[in-house]
């Protein structure tokens, strides 16, 4: 159960973010790393967290900042997910985001919800709830690619961290007040709560996980506009969650190719999720 996946130095790699219950985006990035794996030199899918807890909305009550109106069917994502990690075993990550973490012991989401992660439960069922806490309490943390120089993680890399095995050791447990490592709670919500960072804490988290990563690839804020870039060394990627089909963006990249800046993964790397849908805030 490693909390960091080191990926392979060849294939293409396709990360998508945020895609919190959105079942056609799920499938939709799911058609493009099937046939992505099916190159001689193969795929690997990242997804950086919050695959769950999407919105319950009716349309005629939906606002126009959430993007394309989608109805939240986490169950339904889950068990494609599941199925695809099962088919792909070697191919495929999910990484923990906070909304994953409030099912197995990090803090209460409230967003739709009062209680996401409750509310999720109540959807599995007792049964289905029990096997998703036991294999997201498996999900990595973070997902490197020395090849190119990239880290993928949920969040922007602003804990501070020694070394990768700081990482291997952290605890999930972070909601309960007795007997709690405080400094262990900070890491674990920094690491999955950050939305940016500056520049020297960020190049710090890649050079204490490895000295060959040079840009952080992450979700969860929203980018309306499909990524945003505060700094060097941050690309933050909207494939989901908060935005129109138009402006829907992933991440498509050689593994073999080292990426020297944010800049340089935005400009050659980020690709549309709906090539055919227009853009509404994207230039």
């Amino acid at each position: 159960m490693p909390r960091v996946v080191e990926l392979p130095s060849e294939g293409r790699l396709i990360v998508a973010t945020d895609l919190q219950g959105n079942l056609r985006d799920f499938l939709a990035v799911e058609e493009i790393f099937e046939d992505a794996v099916r190159e001689p030199a193969g795929a690997v899918l990242v997804v950086t967290g919050d695959l769950v807890h999407g919105p319950e909305i009716p349309r005629e009550l939906w606002p126009s900042h959430l993007g394309t109106y989608y109805h939240g069917d986490s169950p339904g994502v889950l068990e494609r997910a599941r199925s695809l990690a099962n088919r792909y075993p070697d191919n495929v990550h999910f990484l923990l985001g906070n909304h994953e973490h409030a099912h197995v012991g990090g803090p209460v989401v409230s967003k739709f919800f009062p209680n996401e992660a409750e509310r999720l439960e109540q959807l599995l069922g007792k049964e289905g709830a029990d096997d998703f806490r036991t294999w997201v309490g498996t999900w990595p943390f973070v997902a490197i690619a020395p090849s190119a120089g990239l880290c993928m993680m949920h969040a922007a890399p602003h804990v501070s961290i020694e070394c990768r095995q700081d990482l291997e050791q952290l605890s999930l447990l972070v909601a309960d007040d007795d007997e709690i490592d405080f400094d262990a709670r900070a890491t674990i919500v920094a690491l999955l709560w950050a939305r940016s960072t500056s520049s020297e804490r960020a190049h710090a988290f890649l050079r204490a996980v490895d000295p060959r990563l040079r840009v952080a690839v992450y979700g969860h804020d929203v980018a309306h506009s499909g990524f945003a870039i505060d700094r060097e060394p941050l690309l933050c990627i909207s494939s989901s969650f908060g935005c129109f089909d138009g402006d829907k963006l992933y991440l498509d990249w050689d593994l073999s190719r080292p990426a020297s800046s944010a800049i340089e993964l935005a400009t050659s790397g980020l690709m549309p999720l709906y090539p055919r849908a227009a853009p509404v805030h994207r230039q």
